[in-house]
């Protein structure tokens, strides 16, 4: 009887621990296969901006002495609700400096009007196809300088863009990049936390003018430092660059076809971004019939083979032929309010409270020197502590080569 006894008490024993293995090992398997569970603080309730769902390694280019992770985590859409959305992290190798490494949020320049896989971390040289279709971004070498000068690189895909996507890409829309690149920032804090609050941010291109939107931005994450930013060829002023490259078409007979389609993509590209946040916008309030026939196709394609859809087009029917951007295509009510809202040279009292530099080539074409100047004088006349430096002979890619030195001294000026 006492033998019985004691067997039944070691079966119970045995169960007893059985169960709670099972229960350690299951809870164990659910924080290993949830990346997200494990490292964002409100995953388990309300998806907040940052908020983690994987972070899986990423082959690292050969330029680069770093470790690289595709981060896919939450971030605020222009449509109201969280989406998901993919983030490139370069981290130096090495042992982290005391503090954690110093972050650098970096935004790319213009890829597509509206394809999500024309996204920097889905193609080798980090640009989104610019390079693979023609265009020498230089974007590997930029990446590459900044986390070989020993910063932890953010390179968010921005919002609508990467193989996870799921919403439109709200094209040229500042509050959208702006919380593409804190989004991407907070979400690589939570996949590493070697990351130092400090942040800077460097942009090019339609990146360099997404950059200077976040300073507006920058108290919805409070737990960041922000310390500063670079602007390289900001794609701003556009209804005046609209206006410069007719007026330049009339000095050049010649140039007048390339002139006039770089006029409509430009214009499509505005369109395609306020449509992305009011889908029932009236296109014919600022394109005729040929330009609209032609924006759906014009969305599913690289910026440079849009690029040459447009110019096809254009030419096909002569610039007087074709039926394209209305001449007032910028004061109409919609259009005015998305300028006002996103274009910082026409901003209504849009100023910068901390230091920035701005640099701009002056053989630029895409982004016209004299008036990313009268940008900058502008904002130096609000009292914003801005630098601004031309590169002579400088093309709107050559730029980023040219002025690499000055920006790792202000970086390193800004970040000491």
């Amino acid at each position: 009887m006492i033998l019985l006894t004691h067997a039944k008490n070691n079966r119970r024993q045995i169960h007893s621990l059985s169960m709670i293995v099972s229960f350690i090992l299951l809870v164990c398997a659910v924080l290993a296969g949830s990346p997200s569970l494990a490292q964002s603080p409100s995953s388990a309730g309300k998806r907040s901006s940052g908020d983690l769902v994987s972070s899986t390694p990423y082959k690292t280019p050969a330029a680069f002495k770093s470790n690289a992770r595709l981060l896919i985590h939450y971030m605020p859409s222009v449509q109201g609700s969280m989406t998901r959305a993919s983030t490139l992290l370069f981290v130096p190798k090495g042992k982290a400096p005391v503090g954690g490494w110093t972050v650098v949020a970096w935004a790319h320049g213009a890829t597509t009007l509206g394809q999500k896989m024309r996204a920097p971390s889905l193609s080798p040289e980090l640009d989104g196809g610019l390079t693979a279709d023609g265009l020498t971004s230089d974007y590997v070498y930029m990446i590459a300088s900044l986390v070989n000068a020993g910063y932890a690189v953010v390179a968010p895909d921005l919002e609508g863009l990467g193989a996870i996507a799921s919403v439109p890409h709200p094209h040229f829309n500042a509050i959208s990049s702006a919380r593409s690149l804190i989004a991407g920032v907070r979400a690589a804090r939570h996949a590493n936390p070697q990351l130092s609050s400090r942040l800077a941010l460097v942009g090019h291109s339609d990146g360099g003018r997404a950059v200077l939107a976040v300073e507006a931005f920058a108290a919805e994450a409070p737990e960041l430092s922000l310390k500063g930013t670079i602007a390289l060829a900001p794609f701003t002023s556009i209804d005046a660059t609209v206006s410069a490259l007719g007026e330049l078409a009339l000095k050049t007979p010649d140039k007048a076809t390339a002139l006039a389609a770089q006029q409509n993509l430009y214009v499509a590209a505005m369109a395609t971004g306020l449509l992305a946040q009011s889908p029932s916008y009236n296109l014919g309030s600022v394109m005729d019939a040929d330009l609209q026939k032609l924006l759906p196709t014009l969305k599913t394609k690289g910026i440079v083979e849009a690029t040459a859809l447009v110019t096809q087009a254009v030419t096909t029917k002569t610039p007087e032929g074709f039926l394209g951007f209305k001449a007032q295509w910028s004061t109409t009510p919609e259009m005015k309010a998305f300028l006002a809202a996103n274009d910082p040279a026409v901003t209504p009292g849009f100023t910068l409270r901390l230091p920035t530099l701005i640099v701009q080539g002056t053989k630029d074409g895409s982004v016209l020197e004299p008036l990313t100047a009268a940008f900058s004088s502008k904002l130096i006349a609000t009292g914003a502590p801005v630098t601004y430096r031309t590169y002579e002979g400088a093309d709107h890619f050559t730029v980023i080569r040219k002025a690499n030195t000055d920006m790792l001294v202000f970086l390193k000026g800004i970040l000491a």
